[in-house]
């Protein structure tokens, strides 16, 4: 079945840094905040190793952006000793400095959404394979590189939530929390060398893989969110481009919330089934409200 790719528009704002550099996006494909990325890097001057695992959607991407010889493609599982292998490799062709990281992959699916004493083992091991070691490991890859020039920059994305608690999020929240206090102790133990890392964590986004609102034209949001709506892919990336960027070249191991304030504000989950009031889908809604009468009330 043929997938539906829309090249996310970016602002076409300029970033200085990037001319005559190398950057890798792990996780460009999905029409999102990644597929922004790339756009961007390459508007800036720099050329693009893109990893993702979807053949059919990097082969879109490639298609929407003109097939700019200066992007690069590489088709593989990061989560797997064979995708740092092909990182690796596609680092050794490179025919221009590797300056720039920003570690897209990362997320929760359906089945990884549940109250803390219903998640197990298994959800555990995929939500740290999906979030933290793959970036570990790809950090740690091109950062070397990075080293080795004494200048480069890091960037992970994460999520505003991820320093407050996450109800029937447990295992992306603790995973997401343990993403954010990586980057900051590498900022630490990089910085001597010329290598900054910085995370930029969003709120609530309109992306590719937003869950959609089936009953609700999304009213819970406008009256959470300060700035009224939802944010943007271009809003997350740009935030991200300038982290990346020499417009930032004294900032290290600082998070940047891209939520449109809505972490200055207080809790929002309702009270006992600490539902998230911004899940839209009544569908999702009822399935953790059962969730949470079987605990209450077991058979």
């Amino acid at each position: 079945m043929t997938v539906k790719f829309e090249l996310p528009p970016v602002p076409e704002f300029a970033f200085p840094g990037f001319a005559d550099s190398c950057a890798v996006v792990i996780g460009g494909a999905s029409g999102g905040v990644g597929s922004a990325m790339v756009h961007l890097l390459l508007h800036a001057g720099s050329s693009v190793i893109m990893v993702d695992h979807d053949e059919e959607r990097s082969g879109h991407l490639a298609a929407a952006l003109g097939h700019d010889v200066r992007l690069l493609p590489v088709l593989t599982d990061i989560t797997t000793e064979n995708g740092i292998r092909d990182l690796v490799s596609a680092l050794d062709g490179a025919d221009r400095p590797i300056r720039h990281l920003v570690n897209v992959v990362g997320g929760v699916s359906g089945d990884d959404i549940g109250h803390f004493l219903h998640l197990g083992a298994d959800q555990w091991t995929r939500a740290l394979a999906t979030n933290v070691t793959y970036a570990l490991r790809t950090s740690q890859t091109v950062a070397r590189r990075m080293v080795e020039q004494q200048r480069g920059s890091i960037v992970n994305l994460s999520v505003t939530d991820a320093d407050r608690s996450m109800p029937w999020f447990a295992f992306y929240g603790a995973t997401r929390s343990a993403l954010d206090s990586l980057t900051r102790t590498m900022a630490v133990e990089l910085g001597p060398f010329g290598v900054r890392a910085n995370t930029v964590s969003w709120g609530l986004i309109k992306s590719p893989r937003m869950h959609p609102a089936r009953t609700s034209e999304g009213n819970r949001e406008r009256d959470l969110i300060p700035l009224g709506r939802r944010g943007l892919v271009a809003d997350v990336a740009s935030a991200a481009m300038f982290m990346l960027s020499d417009l930032s070249l004294y900032v290290t191991g600082q998070n940047l919330a891209v939520d449109g304030g809505l972490s200055l504000c207080g809790p929002h989950y309702e009270h006992t089934e600490n539902i998230p009031v911004f899940l839209e889908s009544e569908i999702a809604r009822d399935a953790l409200a059962g969730q949470w009468d079987s605990i209450v009330c077991p058979d």
